[in-house]
């Protein structure tokens, strides 16, 4: 994987830039392969929009540019949402491991129908309109600029993720509130995709801090796509499915959802124990002898 920083090797702007050029290349990639199934190619171009929204987070406060390109990549990646989340609710829905009877049942309701013309090219112009996006993000990204050097240019962006990630934490697990999980589980993603942006100041301590992160972000991830086959049961009309079936999906998605947050919140204790300026400090210490 190339979406790594290499300190000590060129300047952190040009590292920024190297790192933009390769996530929209890789975008550029995807939307060019025609043979690819559209889910896929949604799934694909939706996590390299992450992993540059994870930089531009990392650069922020150095970046005077940064919150309207973040805007740009977030209302793209969103008008691609619904294309992603039917394809998630079915993987949720695989996850339950029900009962094969009732699984088939459930999903020849909720399986979505992309051989429908009409949504097809719904989709299909929606790439389009989301490639267009990327090229013109990409022509600026080869001229951003930053404030700062070397470390300096890290510090306060990553102080102020990890910072984030514990405070949704935290409120997360005080208020029990969806929205408040749902702040946790990007906050999450993005300390993940940080650290591995960092990992090469110290592998042999953030590859495990990576793994971690990764854990942590796929638990809440599978959560909120496991919400979403719960909307989809409730709005599923009551004579195309079983009740029996549907009470039988609804129970184990919700036991599925608590596990699930046990899980998150595990991992999330171990990631933010440390407090910000430790966490920060120490990376700094690697990133000081790494390049020296």
């Amino acid at each position: 994987m190339t979406y790594r920083l290499k300190p000590g090797n060129e300047t952190v702007e040009a590292d920024i830039r190297r790192i933009a050029a390769e996530e929209f290349g890789r975008i550029a990639s995807i939307l060019a392969q025609a043979d690819l199934p559209v889910p896929r190619q949604v799934h694909e171009v939706r996590k390299s929009a992450k992993r540059l929204r994870s930089l531009l987070r990392l650069i922020a406060p150095v970046f005077e540019g940064a919150a309207a390109e973040n805007n740009v990549l977030r209302d793209a990646a969103r008008s691609l949402s619904e294309a992603r989340d039917s394809g998630a609710i079915l993987d949720s829905l695989t996850r339950l491991k029900l009962p094969a009877e009732a699984f088939l049942a459930i999903e020849a309701v909720l399986k979505p129908d992309f051989a429908n013309t009409t949504d097809a090219k719904a989709h299909t112009k929606l790439l389009k309109m989301f490639g267009r996006d990327m090229r013109s993000a990409a022509k600026r990204a080869a001229h951003w600029r930053i404030s700062a050097e070397g470390f300096d240019a890290i510090r306060p962006g990553l102080k102020r993720s990890y910072k984030r990630l514990r405070g949704d934490f935290a409120d997360a697990i005080e208020t029990g509130e969806e929205e408040a999980t749902h702040n946790w589980r990007k906050s999450a993603k993005t300390h993940w995709h940080q650290t591995l942006l960092l990992n090469r100041i110290c592998p042999d301590a953030l590859d495990a801090h990576a793994r971690m992160a990764s854990r942590l972000s796929e638990s809440l991830g599978d959560w909120r796509d496991c919400g979403l086959l719960l909307e989809a049961l409730e709005a599923t009309p009551a004579d195309l499915i079983d009740k029996d079936v549907l009470k039988l999906a609804r129970r184990s998605a919700l036991r599925h959802q608590k596990r699930l947050l046990k899980k998150a919140q595990r991992f999330s204790g171990l990631l933010t124990a440390e407090k910000p300026g430790a966490l920060t400090a120490r990376w700094a210490a690697y990133w000081d002898t790494t390049v020296s």
